[in-house]
C-alpha cells in the first residue's frame, strides 16, 4: 500500500510543473487577447467615425462646391445621406426632415442640393425648392439636378448605391 501512494505522490509531483505551464500559457493567451482585441476595438472605431462622416454622399459641383444628392420619386423625395423619405405634399411641414437637412447644407458656402430626377418626379422636385425658398426667404441658393433614366442607373456601381436605394429600384 505505501508503495501504491508513493506511486501517487509520483504522479502529483509530475503533474504540478505541467498545470503550472499550461497555466501561465492560459495566462499569456488571455493577455494577448485583450491586447489585441483593444487594438481591433480602437481600429475599428477610428473606422468608423471616418465613415459616418458628414457629406459621404456630397459630390464635387461647380467652382469648387459640393453637392448633396437627394434622390426624387413621383410621390416621395429621399435624403441619401440619412435613408430619410418624405412624401410630397408633406416636404416642407414640419415633421418632415426635409427643411432641417436643406438648412444644414446651405448654412455653408457653396453647398447645394442636387435633386436626381427620376421619370415623372419633377413636381416633387418643384415642392421641394419651394420649400427652400419659404425657408430660407431672401437667401440666395442654388440648386443642381440630374435626370435618372435608364442608362444613367445602368451606369452606376451598384457597390456604390446604399442598401435602401438598391431596394428602390427592384
Amino acid at each position: 500500500m505505501k508503495e501504491r501512494h508513493d506511486a501517487l505522490g509520483e504522479q502529483e509531483r509530475n503533474r504540478a510543473p505541467m498545470v503550472e505551464i499550461f497555466g501561465g500559457v492560459f495566462a499569456l493567451l488571455m493577455v494577448l487577447f485583450v491586447l489585441l482585441n483593444a487594438l481591433s476595438q480602437a481600429s475599428l472605431q477610428e473606422r468608423l467615425e471616418s465613415t459616418v462622416s458628414e457629406g459621404n454622399y456630397k459630390i464635387g459641383w461647380g467652382q469648387a462646391g459640393a453637392g448633396y444628392v437627394i434622390i426624387t420619386f413621383p410621390d416621395e423625395l429621399r435624403i441619401i445621406e440619412t435613408g430619410e423619405v418624405v412624401e410630397r405634399g408633406k416636404i416642407c411641414s414640419s415633421a418632415s426632415p426635409f427643411p432641417r437637412y436643406a438648412k444644414n447644407i446651405y448654412r455653408r458656402k457653396k453647398q447645394q442640393i442636387i435633386f436626381t430626377l427620376l421619370e415623372g418626379s419633377v413636381p416633387t422636385m418643384a415642392e421641394a425648392r419651394l420649400c427652400l425658398m419659404k425657408i430660407m426667404p431672401g437667401k440666395r441658393i442654388t440648386i443642381g439636378w440630374i435626370i435618372a433614366n435608364n442608362e444613367l442607373l445602368k451606369s452606376v456601381s451598384l457597390d456604390d448605391i446604399p442598401p435602401y436605394i438598391q431596394d428602390m429600384k427592384k
